[in-house]
């Protein structure tokens, strides 16, 4: 019994610790910026260890921008669209606003994704 229980709890932590990326056929995968002139979307991608539950602070910090017109999780693994006012904030203000609201999780990174590795960039 005892191993069973082990078992499950590791993979609900490699579940939880692992980085996801959709493929390439999913629109989710990358949504840079819509050519519509009235509103952008951007991924923001959310890392680290349960940094990715924290879903208010996460629209929390989106929301206090002005430009942000709406803050959509779609999924359980730190994937956030983001539709903002393009003529406002860069969506990369937008990601490191997200990281300073996690900044008490433990290393817990914000960053748009772009479609490429899923790994923050520095």
């Amino acid at each position: 019994m005892k191993l069973g229980l082990m078992g499950i709890g590791l993979a609900m932590w490699l579940s939880l610790c692992t980085p996801v990326q959709a493929d390439e056929g999913s629109q989710a995968a990358t949504v840079p910026e819509q050519k519509d002139a009235a509103a952008g979307q951007v991924i923001v991608q959310i890392g680290g260890r349960f940094c990715e539950y924290h879903r208010d602070e996460v629209e929390g910090a989106l929301r206090r921008f002005p430009t942000v017109q709406s803050v959509e999780f779609l999924n359980d693994h730190g994937t956030v669209l983001v539709r903002y006012q393009p003529d406002g904030v860069p969506p990369m203000q937008l990601a490191a606003s997200v990281e300073q609201a996690l900044a008490s999780g433990i290393g817990c990174k914000a960053w748009v994704d772009r479609g490429g590795s899923g790994q923050a960039k520095s």
